[in-house]
């Protein structure tokens, strides 16, 4: 009987362990534990009186993953990251341009890249040292992998702001003391975090019936949740599949809560119960995407729906596999 109770403990102790080991694996980030880094003299907010000055964060970067907002309050905005001795990379706000040091490929220092933006809009930069690739995205979209890699400045990096035209440039700036507005992407960590990367484990390879085209293949640092197939018990009846030419997305929700329900082209349905902010950011995507802008997948966070002994797990709807998608608003009130 003793034998009995000892082995049945054993095995929760067991579970126990393995249960952290998993929660491990998939941090919850959403801002730093200090609060050490800031613009050169020392704010967070900063105004840039004159055309052509710039400035730094005082803290700067030469490994790990690390992802901060910058939101521009007045002026016209230039976002990046600078090392000293080399032409910055930078994203303009008032062309969408993408600017950086020449190479053989980019010879004039600057491309189209992104969408412009204005006054309101928060610039989000993802810069990954481990695979020397910097992400711009603008209100939570991604406006692409930068042509220029952050080791083509030099060892050390640091955010970088400058005033691109004569009107006053003010910005403010989040590297982690704060909650972020908009999701970190997956493996990131706030700038001004002084922890190692949250990458998490190989393992978590997307099941094969939600892999994109090898054209559109995510980046690795965002691999997407395995579990991508839908439950055919949640398939709906067929009276309510979407017409197939209702797949602009125009129409804007106006309840406080809605059914996204996306057909694949593979037959199946991903039904997902959004909040208003979370559907307007799908559609803000799919537009975007639509226009030939912005990342080629979407991830969307289970919430309720979070199975296992998980912090947090997404859906990722990749743009090239939607047919058509269907939106059922509803109240909670």
């Amino acid at each position: 009987m003793n034998n009995i109770i000892f082995k049945k403990l054993g095995t929760i102790v067991l579970a126990l362990l393995i249960g952290a080991s998993v929660f491990s694996l998939f941090p919850t980030v959403t801002k730093a534990e200090t609060t050490n880094v800031t613009w050169s003299d020392g704010s967070l907010t900063k105004t840039i009186p004159q055309w052509n000055q710039t400035d730094i964060a005082n803290v700067g970067k030469s490994s790990g993953k690390w992802y901060w907002e910058i939101k521009l309050d007045g002026g016209y905005g230039e976002v990046g990251l600078f090392s000293p001795g080399k032409p910055p990379i930078r994203y303009e706000g008032y062309n969408g341009l993408n600017y950086g040091p020449s190479n053989d490929s980019i010879k004039a220092g600057s491309y189209s890249y992104g969408s412009t933006y204005t006054v309101n809009d928060v610039i989000s930069v993802a810069l990954d040292l481990e695979k020397d690739t910097l992400t711009f995205y603008k209100n939570g979209i991604s406006q692409g992998v930068s042509k220029y890699t952050p080791s083509s400045l030099g060892k050390t990096v640091y955010p970088y702001i400058r005033n691109p035209q004569d009107p006053p440039a003010k910005y403010t700036a989040n590297f982690g003391a704060s909650e972020f507005k908009y999701p970190i992407p997956e493996g990131f960590l706030p700038y001004q975090d002084s922890g190692t990367s949250t990458t998490p484990d190989p393992s978590t390879t997307p099941d094969p019936s939600t892999k994109p085209d090898p054209s559109t293949t995510p980046d690795p640092s965002t691999k997407p949740d395995p579990s991508t197939t839908p439950d055919p018990s949640t398939k709906p009846d067929p009276s309510t599949t979407p017409d197939p030419s209702d797949t602009d997305g125009a129409s804007q929700p106006t309840g406080d809560r809605a059914i996204l329900t996306v057909t694949m082209d593979n037959g199946f349905d991903k039904e997902f119960d959004l909040s208003k902010k979370e559907l307007n950011a799908f559609i803000a995507w799919y537009d975007a995407k639509d226009a030939g802008r912005g990342a080629s997948f979407f991830a969307i966070d289970k919430h309720n729906n979070n199975k296992g002994p998980f912090s947090n797990r997404k859906d990722y709807v990749i743009f090239n596999k939607i047919l058509t998608f269907e939106v059922s608003e509803y109240s909670t009130k």
